[in-house]
């Protein structure tokens, strides 16, 4: 699921050089979007799958941690991303964001 979130942001960031015509700000804009889906699904993984071997509660409550984790982490990156970055081309982010996003979507239509 990672490295299908990673090759999407990837694309979403060739697309958006293309588009704007080799602008770097809008480039930086979707690798940016996409980080901010990405980095919150590593912590998600990291907190979700540390524990193994122990009873189905406690897995079930590492899943909602992680998710909570994930969520504030999202809207904290987000609006980190949004305040800092001056130069910050929307489209470009918003790109990035919902290609990486999307990685969820795609990874339950993929089999491994």
């Amino acid at each position: 699921m990672l490295r299908l979130q990673a090759s999407l942001t990837g694309l979403a960031v060739v697309i958006a050089l293309l588009v704007s015509g080799g602008s770097p700000a809008t480039a930086v804009s979707a690798l940016l979007g996409g980080l901010v889906v990405l980095v919150p699904a590593l912590v998600y993984a990291r907190i979700a799958y540390a524990k193994r071997h122990v009873p189905p509660a406690e897995l079930i409550k590492a899943h909602f941690l992680a998710e909570a984790v994930k969520f504030c982490l999202t809207v904290l990156l987000s609006g980190a991303v949004l305040a800092s970055f001056k130069d910050l081309s929307v489209a470009g982010f918003l790109g990035g964001f919902f290609a990486a996003i999307s990685g969820y979507g795609f990874g339950l239509l993929i089999k491994n």
